[in-house]
């Protein structure tokens, strides 16, 4: 039997003649909190992306009993305009230079796509990941500060009363670099709803929301409009650990900013945007 879950983002999936997948969008927001921060915001795409491909694949039967996925690669582009929240989606492969990779689309009651998103990544056998992760997490644990990073002021992030900081400026860094630590007292429910994730590690949902306030930080914007982005994947970030990140591109409608722990970088994301005037492609 495949991974299973209590709950779903998705129902009702149809698998058609052509691999491809259909599918239904809760629209609970007592089960999934995020969909209170609006359909584009990037806890909202990132937490969709990994429900759709997951639920997707299961309905599939791509992935065996005792498996696990981990994303490696995931690319989205926002859609405008959106009315309301997802309802549906639909689930296909594709190949972009050489490389096979899912493709989500999802619509709105009046069937336009809101956001799509393209991802891959890899399949684990759960006891060989167990026994991989509990070394990585004791390496991690055993350079722990016995303080916390100074993080940034919840008015400086527009965070709401249900989210939490989750960095602030890095203070032996160098100009755009900042300092990240994602923990259950701010990144996992109950402590914070709009967040979720595996609680073995650092999820998608955790890098994207802290770039999201990095943006936040450099823009000096509490609310820039996130119009898509990209995400490279290469190791885990562990959780109670701070991490580094690291601007490497920043423009009037781009940031690139590189997520590094124990001196190795881990992740790289790309953010496009403009502020809360503006509007996006």
């Amino acid at each position: 039997m495949a991974r299973q879950f209590v709950n779903s983002y998705t129902s009702d999936h149809v698998v058609l003649d052509d691999g491809t997948v259909e599918f239904a969008c809760s629209q609970d927001i007592q089960k999934w909190p995020w969909l209170v921060l609006g359909p584009h915001h990037p806890i909202t795409v990132q937490a969709q992306n990994f429900w759709t491909s997951v639920g997707a694949i299961l309905a599939l039967g791509a992935m065996e009993d005792g498996q696990w996925s981990a994303l490696t690669w995931t690319q989205w582009t926002c859609h405008r305009p959106a009315d309301g929240h997802a309802i549906r989606g639909h689930y296909s492969r594709e190949v972009q230079s050489d490389n096979e990779n899912y493709l989500v689309t999802l619509f709105d009651a009046s069937d336009q796509a809101i956001v799509t998103m393209r991802g891959r990544g890899v399949v684990f056998r759960n006891r060989n990941f167990e026994e991989w992760r509990s070394k990585a997490k004791e390496r991690a644990k055993a350079t722990r500060p016995t303080e916390l990073p100074d993080f940034a002021s919840r008015d400086a992030l527009g965070l709401g009363p249900l989210e939490h900081p989750l960095i602030g400026f890095d203070p032996e860094g160098a100009d755009q670099s900042f300092l990240a630590l994602i923990s259950p007292e701010n990144g996992l429910p109950p402590a914070n709803p709009m967040l979720g994730g595996s609680g073995d590690h650092v999820n998608s949902v955790h890098m994207i929301e802290a770039a999201r306030q990095a943006l936040c930080l450099l823009t000096g914007s509490t609310n820039p409009v996130v119009s898509g982005g990209e995400m490279e994947l290469n190791r885990y970030i562990e959780l109670g650990t701070p991490f580094a990140m690291s601007v490497s591109d920043f423009s009037e409608s781009e940031m690139m900013i590189d997520l590094s722990q124990l001196e190795r970088r881990c992740a790289r994301i790309t953010l496009r945007y403009s502020d809360e005037q503006g509007t996006q492609p």
